[in-house]
């Protein structure tokens, strides 16, 4: 027995799989724009000097293990979506896809702002 799917939807994975790469674009930005954040940090508050190709070498490790990470927990939306089987569809979508996507680039803004802040605190209050 087959199920028939309305016209306008397409399958979960051809759905999600179509917007990874916009994903991974936020993903790769934001992981500049925090690595930004971080050495400025440095720059303005440490007190010895700083070596940002190693500070680059090892932050640009760990967030490669980030993404890796964030791809593979991108793969919930599709799972939420085969076990929920969510009415409206494209609703569910959306806010899932836009959900997901500001967590995983909001994660490495948030630990980089506590790094920056955790290096500027004792420069400037204490």
């Amino acid at each position: 027995m087959t199920t028939i799917e309305p016209a306008d939807s397409t399958s979960a994975w051809s759905w999600w799989e179509g917007r990874r790469l916009r994903y991974n674009i936020g993903l790769f930005l934001a992981g500049w724009a925090g690595f930004a954040l971080q050495a400025v940090a440095l720059a303005l508050w440490s007190t010895e000097p700083i070596d940002l190709a190693y500070l680059a070498l090892w932050q640009g490790l760990i967030y490669v293990f980030y993404m890796v990470a964030a791809n593979v927990a991108y793969l919930l939306g599709v799972f939420a979506e085969a076990i929920i089987k969510p009415r409206p569809l494209d609703a569910f979508r959306t806010y899932a896809w836009r959900l997901g996507f500001l967590a995983a680039i909001g994660l490495p803004l948030i630990v980089a702002a506590v790094f920056a802040g955790a290096i500027g605190w004792p420069a400037n209050v204490g």
